[in-house]
């Protein structure tokens, strides 16, 4: 259950992070608070992974498994490819 928490977890913070980003003197000339979150978000998927192998061993599941650690690198790519693109957009 935990490793779905990771894995979910940026699907649900992607938006307040946008809203966070936007408020304030700089809105989005700075970019700190996007960067810092995708890296939590990558960080939250990379964290995922382990506890899904470890979750299919206890419990001798592997296609719940399988889901969940293919779901886990999708997002992973999606947060790793938009932090790139922030990154490289203020620089």
């Amino acid at each position: 259950m935990q490793a779905w928490s990771f894995t979910l977890a940026p699907i649900v913070l992607f938006v307040p992070v946008i809203v966070l980003s936007g408020i304030g003197p700089c809105t989005y000339a700075h970019p700190f608070v996007m960067v810092a979150a995708l890296a939590i978000f990558v960080v939250l998927e990379l964290a995922a992974v382990p506890c899904f192998i470890s979750d299919a061993r206890r419990a001798g599941k592997s296609i719940s498994a399988i889901c969940g650690i293919s779901v886990a690198l999708l997002l992973l790519l999606l947060s790793a490819a938009f932090e790139f693109l922030t990154v490289t957009d203020y620089l």
